[in-house]
């Protein structure tokens, strides 16, 4: 059998354009993409050599990305370097990730190394609850509405909740009770991320055409696009409308800066200042492959970013320039949607490793480097494709069980009888 029947990689794996190694400047996201391509061709025809120095190199442009770790690991094992390959899967597990060790067949033959042992321990330790004394449920939303974002009206004590499949936004009372709140509107899609602004009287909420939201629309429907949304917080009504600037942009996470400026993130980072009339474009996609939640820094001068596929990033409000940022070396920060500020930490919604986890980042004083990473919360049933949320009364509410798991990649739903959506409070004290 050859070795690449044993590499598994878990997401998509997406080949490098043609000519892009040829531009004059690559970015870290698409060089990273290049390299990890170009390693596992090779893994493919056998030139384990030649997988591993692929692999390596994307390891230096994008650290610690999980699917990445794992496959030098089994390269290398591969190989005949045991000792290489546990160092490589220690690694992994060092970020606090777990896996299938024993189901790994590449990893499993290792099992009579020294070091394997020690492996095992962190693995298993990796799979240890974390958070469960101060994670509460806040609310249960039932049926199969895929809940995304949650915001919090002050002006009438409700919570306000997006639903994809269900293409709308509901209120939620403290009794945990669901009511209408936004206008039927025949165009609208899934609706995404939301930022209110309490002292306008406005919900900023994001719509696009995901597949839950158009599977089993009747092909004569009037068709969806994708757009942010300003409604009015009191009846619900959609006062404006500003489309993404492209066709194939889908609009998703949505912040709210202190003068009034949203944010969405979308294939481009978009921004839409007050008085404007169209979205426009702050950070062009490239940089960022998949950006996620953002949050403004404490001195409003920049947006702290989540890229899906390769960590966090500072975009300067002014000018648009994006830096990753540093991290300590056993953090892996990819696959994290939600994120939240208190102005004090950065807390992540991390829902694309194994376990999906709640995390506290620690930023140094100018917030361009991440100096501690802290687990608030893992390996729980109340968490399940945790999605967005926000700080109310010092705690994290936020979409903890959103339901993304209960539909396949078409956006059919898996089963009749979906576990309800779940919405909890994390005390952050």
């Amino acid at each position: 059998m050859r070795l690449a029947a044993a590499i598994v990689f878990a997401g998509v794996l997406t080949a490098a354009a043609p000519g892009l190694a040829q531009q004059a400047v690559e970015t870290d996201v698409a060089a990273f993409q290049r390299l990890r391509a170009e390693g596992v061709a090779a893994a493919n025809a056998d030139d384990l050599e030649t997988a591993a120095a692929r692999l390596a190199e994307a390891d230096g442009r994008i650290p610690n990305h999980p699917g990445l770790m794992l496959m030098r690991a089994r390269v290398a094992a591969g190989s005949g370097q045991p000792a290489e390959a546990l160092a490589l899967a220690q690694r992994y597990a060092d970020t606090g990730l777990s896996m299938n060790l024993g189901g790994d067949p590449a990893l499993a033959g290792l099992s009579d190394q020294p070091g394997f042992a020690a492996l095992e321990a962190t693995v298993e330790a990796n799979r240890a609850p974390v958070g469960a004394d101060r994670l509460t449920p806040l609310a249960a939303i039932p049926g199969g509405g895929l809940v995304e974002s949650v915001a919090w009206d002050e002006a009438r004590g409700r919570w306000l909740v997006a639903t994809i499949r269900d293409r709308t936004i509901v209120a939620l009372d403290d009794a945990g009770a669901v009511s209408p709140f936004l206008a039927p509107e025949a165009e609208i899609g899934g609706v995404l991320g939301l930022a209110m602004d309490a002292p306008a009287g406005v919900l900023w909420a994001a719509t696009a055409p995901l597949p839950p939201a158009v599977h089993g629309r009747a092909a004569d429907a009037p068709p969806l696009a994708s757009a942010l949304l300003k409604i009015d917080a009191s009846s619900g009504r959609v006062l404006a409308r500003y489309p993404a600037p492209g066709a194939d942009q889908m609009l998703g996470d949505v912040t709210l800066a202190p003068d009034g400026t949203v944010y969405v993130a979308g294939g481009d980072l978009f921004q839409l200042k007050p008085g404007s009339e169209a979205l426009e474009v702050l950070l062009p996609a490239g940089q960022m492959r998949s950006p996620q939640g953002m949050a403004v820094t404490p001195d409003g001068a920049a947006l702290i970013a989540a890229d899906y596929s390769s960590g966090l990033w500072r975009v300067e409000r002014a000018s648009g320039v994006a830096a990753r940022l540093e991290a300590p070396a056993n953090a892996s920060l990819i696959g994290i949607d939600g994120l939240i500020s208190d102005g004090r930490f950065v807390y992540a919604l991390q829902n694309g490793t194994a376990p999906q986890r709640v995390l506290r980042l620690t930023l140094d004083a100018g917030w361009r480097r991440i100096e501690a990473v802290e687990v608030l919360a893992a390996n729980l049933p109340a968490i399940d494709e945790p999605t967005t949320g926000m700080i109310h009364d010092g705690d994290l509410v936020f979409v903890s069980r959103s339901q993304w798991s209960e539909f396949d990649g078409a956006g059919a739903p898996r089963s009749p009888t979906p576990e309800p959506a779940l919405i909890s409070r994390l005390r952050l004290n």
